[in-house]
């Protein structure tokens, strides 16, 4: 990831790989609304989605166009975005028409990049913008939002300036000791001070949740002998048809994984990974006993398991009887066994309601305004607490003094952790930090 700015115009699909009904097309740069026009497309008004077409083989291809002028833009700088048919090779042949009218491909993470460069957002801002792209649940959504709208980076500008407050007035007393109006900070002031920073800090790291947590949702594995329902009860409880089922045994070859929410008795959701696995059967041939054996491993990683056959009652085990539905199922089932029927809905809710008992408070909740840190978050957290705890190691014990003692050690002990501080939002943060969040993304972002 390039860390100096330059004056070429990038370029780069914007929209997903693959084929697609539409593609986006997005430049940014000083030449980007010329580079457009002069492949023949309107582009006279910003902000307004104007349906034109450029030559194209001496042909005119309809396409969308939507222009911004910097710095009322995403990076910016002057944008536009192109939408046209989603074919692959006709977004690549575009492209490099764009490319010999002067444009550049853009570097992976290069659009958001320029965004920071201009501060239309903040490092933590763009970390959400990445999160979000790579999110597979709705809990790794939700806490990406809050990213993005820049919860975590407006707490650490706020304490930013208070840290950097405290250490100017520490080196006030280093610097300007020679002039009679300048008064540095006294000790009890000082504790005060770094009291309330490292409080707040202490709080965040208490009540946030870690962005692994958010990775390793709870596993809830369905398990039984082939054919007895499991991908039918799989379809059922995620509301949607995710595997295939058929009468005949063997359909599930494959592990299916699928993200889903689940609702407590207060109203607050928690989601978990809810799995459907091969039937449990003796194998034929070395492909069976691959299936076998996955189905195996992954029932040895599950937090719940829901058996759908006979089975000896076990702590994280939930006994079903499926197909309930059906007249030969009629007869009683055991008191300790849960009577369903995927097609009827029979049973389901009573279904989620013992999976959210087994699992206790492993399920991760989806709040709506709990901040998740990723893994540089926390330890600019924890390092800033670590200095300024050494700092108050230092002061407190000259708290009734009139003035501080060793200002050089505390005004470097400050330094230290306004250092780690301010490299959450991005303010002060070394290059090697900014190239490892903005290698996350994909080119066109």
């Amino acid at each position: 990831m390039p860390m100096t700015t330059d004056s070429s115009t990038i370029i780069a699909v914007s929209s997903a790989p693959g084929q697609s009904l539409r593609g986006l097309i997005r430049l940014s740069g000083p030449e980007s609304w010329q580079m457009v026009r002069q492949l023949g497309a309107v582009l006279d008004s910003p902000r307004r989605l104007t349906p034109t077409h450029i030559l194209f083989d001496s042909r005119k291809l309809p396409c969308l166009v939507l222009g911004f002028r910097g710095p009322a833009s995403y990076t910016g700088q002057d944008l536009v975005e192109l939408q046209l048919p989603g074919n692959p090779a006709l977004l690549d042949q575009v492209i490099h028409r764009l490319i010999q009218h002067g444009a550049r491909m853009a570097d992976a993470g290069e659009f958001t990049f320029t965004a920071y460069l201009a501060g239309k957002l903040d490092l933590t801002q763009a970390e959400g913008i990445a999160a979000t792209i790579h999110a597979t649940s709705q809990a790794q959504l939700q806490a990406a939002r809050l990213l993005r709208l820049g919860n975590l980076g407006t707490f650490s500008h706020q304490l930013v300036e208070a840290l950097a407050t405290a250490l100017a007035l520490v080196e006030a007393g280093i610097d300007f000791t020679d002039q009679d109006d300048v008064v540095a900070i006294t000790p009890a002031q000082l504790v005060e001070r770094l009291t309330d920073i490292n409080k707040q800090l202490k709080d965040l790291l208490a009540n946030a949740r870690s962005w692994g947590a958010l990775e390793a949702l709870p596993r809830v594995v369905l398990v039984g002998p082939p054919s007895v329902g499991k991908s039918t009860l799989f379809n059922a409880l995620l509301g949607k048809q995710r595997a295939v089922t058929h009468e005949q045994a063997g359909t599930t070859r494959d592990i299916l994984a699928e993200p889903m929410l689940l609702q407590r008795a207060d109203g607050s959701k928690v989601e978990v990974m809810l799995m459907d696995i091969a039937g449990l059967d003796d194998a034929r041939n070395a492909l069976d006993s691959d299936i076998q054996e996955a189905a195996r491993q992954t029932m040895d990683q599950a937090d719940v398991m829901i058996h759908l056959g006979k089975c000896e009652a076990a702590e994280h085990i939930i006994r079903v009887r499926p197909k309930m539905d059906q007249p030969s199922k009629h007869e009683s089932a055991h008191k300790d066994v849960l009577p369903i029927s995927a097609h009827t809905g029979m049973g389901l809710e009573q279904l989620k309601k013992q999976i959210l008992s087994k699992l206790g408070n492993r399920g991760v909740s989806i709040a709506a305004e709990k901040l998740a840190l990723q893994p540089r978050h926390e330890l600019a957290l924890k390092e800033t607490c670590t200095a300024i705890d050494d700092a108050l190691t230092r002061v407190l014990p000259q708290k009734n003094q009139h003035a501080l003692d060793d200002l050089e050690l505390i005004a470097g002990l400050l330094r230290d952790a306004l250092d780690h501080l301010a490299s959450l939002g991005g303010e002060m943060t070394p290059d090697d930090i900014i190239g490892r969040v903005f290698a996350t993304f994909c080119v066109g972002k």
